[in-house]
């Protein structure tokens, strides 16, 4: 009698430990899962949607890079970003030898930055979107500038918001005819949203014309450049209205107590700087009759 109880009792206590084992399982297998998904989560933020090819070479993307999904590890890592600009000027980043000349000179422009150095990956990624219309580089360029903007300010040992506004050298009208965009527009959205505080854009402002066709710069020397940029750009008629509103704007903070308006004049590429000191010298005007000093700061894609 006392052998059957015992028995039966062992055979319910082998009962119960098989049905919590059974009930334990789920909780076990879902905590589980919840640590190795923790675990594994920053792989897979890391892996690239599948199917996904990089806008420059084409190749299946294996690795994202923030901030740039659109290109594989290697073209990202192949970008010749300007980290240490040898001229304080224009932002070179090497030797520069225009900076460097004497003589009477005028630069309306304080300084110029560029975010890559102008080689021939460069060349043809700028190539694609003005001449072949890739508008999927337009982001991908616009996202560049910022890193440009935070070399100058910090050269500058700024924070936060430092410019009144953001504007960009324009295009003939026969350029527009065949493009039918602005790349130094589209650049120049970049630059105002990475320029702002506090999740707000810079105000992005058209303030310059084109008024003469000078054709293509690129196959000009210096000089030819130089003159030919003479009476190039002229304020558009509601430049002095729009700058206006700049002064007059609501939370408008000033570092120091001098009566300027500081712009950032935004282009694709940074040559000889004859095309952003003739629009410097145009803006600067226009801040002059406004009874304010104009400072004027470029900010290019590349510098060549």
């Amino acid at each position: 009698m006392i052998v059957r109880c015992n028995a039966e009792r062992d055979n319910e206590l082998e009962w119960s430990l098989h049905r919590n084992c059974a009930d334990a399982l789920p909780l076990l297998s879902g905590r589980l899962n919840q640590f190795l998904s923790g675990m594994l989560r920053p792989i897979h933020q890391l892996l690239a949607r599948t199917g996904d090819s990089c806008l420059a070479c084409g190749k299946r993307i294996s690795v994202e890079v923030p901030g740039y999904p659109e290109l594989c590890l290697t073209c990202y890592a192949s970008i010749p970003w300007i980290i240490d600009p040898r001229c304080p000027v224009c932002g070179r980043h090497v030797g520069c030898p225009d900076c460097s000349r004497g003589g009477d000179i005028q630069r309306p422009l304080v300084m110029n930055r560029s975010s890559v150095a102008y080689n021939a990956a460069m060349r043809q990624w700028l190539a694609l979107y003005k001449y072949r219309g890739h508008e999927a580089y337009s982001a991908v360029l616009a996202r560049m500038m910022g890193r440009a903007l935070e070399q100058m300010k910090k050269e500058l040992g700024l924070r936060g918001a430092f410019f009144d506004a953001v504007t960009f050298v324009p295009l003939s009208e026969e350029r527009w005819g065949e493009r039918g965009f602005n790349q130094a527009e589209e650049l120049a959205r970049g630059a105002a949203l990475a320029g702002g505080n506090r999740g707000r854009s810079l105000p992005l402002l058209h303030l310059l014309a084109r008024v003469r066709h000078t054709g293509k710069q690129s196959f000009k020397s210096r000089n030819e450049r130089l003159k030919s940029m003479q009476g190039v750009f002229q304020a558009l008629p509601h430049a002095a209205e729009q700058l206006g509103r700049i002064i007059l704007r609501p939370g408008r903070v000033r570092i120091d107590q001098e009566k300027g308006i500081r712009l950032l004049l935004v282009d694709d590429v940074y040559t000889t700087g004859s095309t952003m000191n003739a629009c410097a010298a145009v803006l600067q005007h226009s801040c002059a009759e406004l009874g304010y000093c104009g400072e004027i700061y470029g900010l290019t894609w590349a510098r060549s």
